[in-house]
């Protein structure tokens, strides 16, 4: 009997240490990736400036306004006339400013999830806060607005809360929790304050802005706005009650008038007053014209909008719908500088970069060390678009074939375009009404991801072959499918989804069979951020790459991280965190391997960078 039993354990010791060497065996082709460069650095002109993703604007009492350039790391100090004063450098992401009722200058710094005080002097004088879900700590401060009593009031993003402090920080308390009935909050961001201490909350995910009292108490009052889609190109669609995942809120205490950052629907709206029922007033509206706003101002009546084009807008009509504005700040498109870059991939044949210049509306060249090499497009610049062929209007994904020839997916001109490695021009691949996503299998087929119709769609010599999908959370359904590409799961050729909306990548067949998912939550992701975030699950993909060995690497946008699995889909590893820091992220999206080297490029979308790392040599 006891033989038996030895002879168990032996066996049972052996069977561990096989299966150990099989897993060692079956990971032993993954060993992680580090920091090696960046490409996409800017700096200022002589006696100018070049904003970074400009995303908060406040003015003080002596007529000096501060910007938070986010991408930059910094606050700008600017005269009346957006001139360039003085700088507050070396901030980690700085997501809000606010000049308080004593002229300090308060700033939300995202990388350390805390809030920085600084005086007129621009001078540290105070900070607090912290990353955590604890009463005084944040997950994302995203604004901060003073009541009179000298109360600051912070809107706790992920928390889905609005935090209470004194004058000097020390935690009062807190308000709301994640839901969608009145008083609660989803991924709330901007704050503004009226001349009768009333709060305004950019209720972000619930399409809606909320009114407080607080004073004697905190107190929910009203709300107005409801989803909806506006379509500048379909003047039906104007509707003063629609938002559309509005980012900012501001009270001008002079009037009333509530001007709502619409960021979605690419416009800022300005209603009346609390006292007038919030009538629409005014808007400010294009999609060319203006690009996923993130922040605006009332200043002397007239706005004062930042939007993604890393610009500042200063209208100079109250009328609606006008283009009648002055634009402040040097446009991001020098050689080798991005605006959004959205996507990355790489010539299999000699190394050579290109990156989906999105908001510059081009493609440009790098080296594999980032030298810049040319770029094909337009001039950049928020007007470098076009429509004919060599021409782009917010271009994204890109992918490089067998023979090198280059496909681009032409989204603000429905198509696809190619241009052969020895070509001289581009041409038309493929007529797709929004496509995001491109891939090119070893027989030529083109598989493009179409946002209008949330569909795969197969081409041969631009000619339709298949599709598949529809809207919707099912297998094989989409809600925004983004990045693709061609690699293997379980031995078999497959495709690879990133189904942004639905929070996760799907895997099909060529022929469109759903083989299998990576990344999909087990309860909502925004609800449970930080324990979805733990457990692997994604949020908001959008990028995609398979390396050498066929690990698949997904941009886990909204978690600000990388994830890597193996080719039977089991998670191998996460990293990357939310900094400006080298090597971590605030917003990763496309992203890209060299076959030959194995160095990975990702794309930094909000930072305006792209970042590359070398695998980790064993």
């Amino acid at each position: 009997m006891k033989r038996k039993q030895r002879f168990i354990r032996t066996l049972t010791s052996v069977v561990a240490l096989m299966l150990l060497i099989t897993l060692t065996a079956a990971n032993a082709s993954y060993s992680g990736y580090e920091y090696a460069g960046v490409i996409g650095q800017e700096s200022d002109p002589f006696n100018g400036y070049v904003l970074g993703t400009p995303v908060a604007i406040s003015k003080d009492s002596n007529g000096y306004f501060y910007v938070a350039d986010m991408a930059n790391g910094r606050i700008l100090k600017l005269n009346s006339g957006m001139q360039k004063v003085d700088t507050i450098e070396n901030i980690d992401m700085p997501l809000f400013v606010y000049v308080d009722n004593n002229d300090y200058i308060l700033v939300n710094e995202l990388g350390s999830n805390k809030i920085l005080k600084y005086s007129q002097e621009l001078e540290l004088v105070d900070s607090w806060g912290g990353p955590g879900t604890g009463d005084g700590q944040f997950n994302i401060p995203r604004s901060i607005v003073q009541d009179s009593r000298g109360n600051y009031y912070v809107s706790d993003e992920l928390n889905h809360r609005i935090q209470k402090f004194s004058e000097d920080g020390k935690f009062i308390a807190s308000y709301g929790s994640y839901g969608s009935q009145a008083g609660y909050f989803a991924v709330q961001q901007g704050l503004s304050i009226d001349a009768q201490d009333r709060v305004y909350v950019a209720d972000t995910y619930n399409n809606r802005i909320q009114v407080f009292e607080t004073y004697p108490s905190w107190e929910y009052v009203d709300s107005f706005g409801t989803y909806g889609v506006y379509n500048p190109y379909n003047v039906t669609s104007f509707q003063p009650g629609i938002m559309n995942h509005p980012r900012g809120v501001y009270v001008d205490k002079a009037t009333g008038r509530v001007a709502v950052t619409d960021s979605s629907n690419n416009r800022v709206m300005v209603y009346n007053s609390y006292e007038q029922g919030f009538s629409f007033y005014q808007s400010q509206n294009g999609y060319l014209g203006m690009s996923l706003p993130t922040h605006a101002i009332i200043n002397n009546g007239f706005l004062i909008v930042l939007d993604s084009h890393s610009r500042i807008l200063k209208y100079n009509s109250i009328l609606n719908n006008t283009n009648l504005f002055t634009e402040y700040g040097t446009y991001r498109n020098a050689a080798g500088t991005f605006s959004n870059p959205q996507s990355v991939c790489v010539d299999p044949n000699n190394g050579k970069v290109y990156v989906s210049d999105s908001f510059n509306h081009r493609i440009q060249i790098f080296s594999e060390n980032g030298t810049f090499l040319g770029s094909m497009g337009g001039i950049g610049g928020p007007y470098g678009y076009g429509t004919a062929l060599n021409y782009f209007l917010y271009p994204k994904q890109t992918a490089v074939d067998k023979n090198s020839t280059l496909y681009v997916a032409d989204f603000g001109n429905g198509r696809v375009v190619k241009k052969y490695a020895m070509g001289f021009s581009f041409v038309l691949a493929a007529a797709v009404g929004q496509p995001w996503g491109v891939a090119v299998d070893q027989n030529g087929y083109l598989y493009v991801s179409d946002w209008a119709t949330d569909s795969i769609k197969v081409f041969y010599n631009g000619i339709p072959v298949r599709s598949w999908g529809g809207t919707g959370s099912s297998s094989g359904q989409f809600n925004k499918p983004c990045d693709l590409k061609i690699g293997t799961y379980n031995g078999t050729t497959a495709l690879y989804v990133v189904d942004c909306g639905n929070n996760r990548v799907q895997i099909f067949s060529l022929n469109g069979t759903y083989l299998g998912e990576l990344g999909t939550p087990e309860t909502d992701p925004l609800q449970n951020y930080d324990a979805e975030k733990s457990a692997g699950a994604m949020l908001l993909p959008y990028g995609i790459a398979i390396d050498g060995d066929g690990n698949v690497i997904v941009s886990d946008t909204s978690h600000k991280c990388m994830r890597v699995y193996d080719d039977s889909g089991t998670l191998l590893e996460t990293w990357g965190s939310m900094s400006s820091s080298d090597g971590n992220f605030f917003s990763p999206m496309g992203c890209a391997v060299n076959p030959t080297t194995g160095r990975l490029y990702v794309t930094d979308g909000v930072l305006q960078r792209v970042q590359y790392y070398d695998p980790v040599e064993e």
